[in-house]
């Protein structure tokens, strides 16, 4: 598979999925002749060549930019849901310290792509990288619980986390004030 997406793989977000009945021309009313279609619209992700000898792209690690994200007169196509392979991994890619996942101001615009205004901004066009590691060997078993039980979990252990570490705190707090026995004996010592 050519995972560059020059050749007739294009990545693409999707942003409206619907059906549409159709009918040739002068048949309207003949129901047999209708055809129902699913579609879809999306914008592409196009590629962008910013980093050619980074270890990523030399390993064959396609970079994109968001086409949706990048022009004044954003651009929908449209297909057939049936054409639609699957879901991809996307990583946002941060470039040159920019604090945003998009075009640093010091790349200016390139290939379609519009860089941030000014350092740091992030209102220009967004960058992706394929996370081909995870596409290839990815999530082979399906989930056993929802994502909202995996997250409210989390956050009871998260929470448990806390709470021990505040035990744990106040007991070391006071190990160190309480006064140590060899201190006490000395103090007798002195005394004599």
């Amino acid at each position: 598979m050519d995972f560059s997406g020059n050749g007739l793989l294009w990545y693409a977000k999707p942003q409206l999925f619907f059906n549409i009945t159709v009918a040739p021309t002068g048949h309207l009313y003949n129901k047999g002749r209708h055809v129902q279609l699913s579609l879809v619209f999306f914008s592409t992700f196009e590629p962008i060549n910013l980093t050619p000898n980074s270890q990523m792209q030399r390993n064959g690690v396609p970079m994109f930019f968001d086409s949706a994200s990048s022009t004044n007169l954003p651009s929908l196509y449209l297909c057939k849901v049936g054409n639609v392979l699957g879901r991809v991994p996307l990583m946002p890619c941060y470039l040159r310290g920019n604090p945003t996942p998009t075009l640093p101001h010091s790349y200016r615009d390139r290939d379609g792509a519009k860089a941030d205004t000014s350092l740091g901004r992030g209102n220009g066009s967004r960058l992706y990288e394929v996370n081909l590691w995870m596409w290839r060997y990815g999530r082979g078993q399906p989930r056993k619980v929802t994502v909202e039980q995996a997250e409210q979990r989390r956050r009871e252990r998260m929470h448990e986390r806390s709470q021990r570490a505040a035990e744990t705190m106040k007991r070391r707090r006071a190990e160190r004030e309480e006064p140590d026995g060899s201190e006490d004996s000395e103090e007798e010592n002195t005394d004599d």
